[in-house]
């Protein structure tokens, strides 16, 4: 599987909310790439704490022949239309697009690790990757999604479905 994640805790003028700009990405990389399977919506907690607005969040699933550093260089190309300016770690973003994971493919460049080096710590990626296939294996740890989201249980995460946007 090749997977993507989404997130975005800032307004944007251009789409709206951080939930409009999530869907928004997901069309955009529809026009680049096959989308195969979308996980639920999730808000969660910024990592590490901080006072900045939660973030929504899901995990794709994208099907294509096209290389990781391509690929990684379109989901830039799509953060770079949304105006996103990467100045500081951790700090608000209207649209984050990261390549978690292509394939089982293990990569380690100056510009891309697969797979992603901290996926099986966060809850916010970890429960969409279960919404796709819970028994998707991380393959670097060898467990499965759904081992590794038992690890994750006191990361605060709410399903977008059962909350009022």
């Amino acid at each position: 599987m090749i997977l993507v994640a989404i997130g975005s805790n800032l307004e944007s003028k251009q789409f709206g909310t951080p939930y409009e700009n999530c869907l928004e990405a997901i069309k955009l990389i529809r026009t680049k790439f096959v989308v195969e399977q979308v996980s639920e919506f999730y808000k969660t907690e910024p990592i590490p704490k901080s006072t900045q607005p939660w973030f929504v969040n899901a995990v794709i699933e994208i099907v294509t022949k096209t290389e990781p550093k391509k690929i990684l260089k379109e989901l830039l190309s799509l953060e770079k239309y949304f105006k996103r300016q990467r100045k500081n770690k951790n700090e608000p973003r209207i649209i984050d697009l990261d390549l978690l994971s292509y394939n089982d493919l293990i990569l380690q460049t100056n510009s891309l690790i697969l797979p992603h080096p901290r996926m099986h710590l966060r809850k916010f990626v970890i429960k969409p990757i279960c919404d796709l296939d819970p028994l998707w294996k991380h393959p670097l740890l060898n467990k499965t999604a759904k081992v590794l989201l038992k690890k994750l249980a006191n990361q605060r995460i709410f399903n977008i479905n059962q909350l009022q946007l």
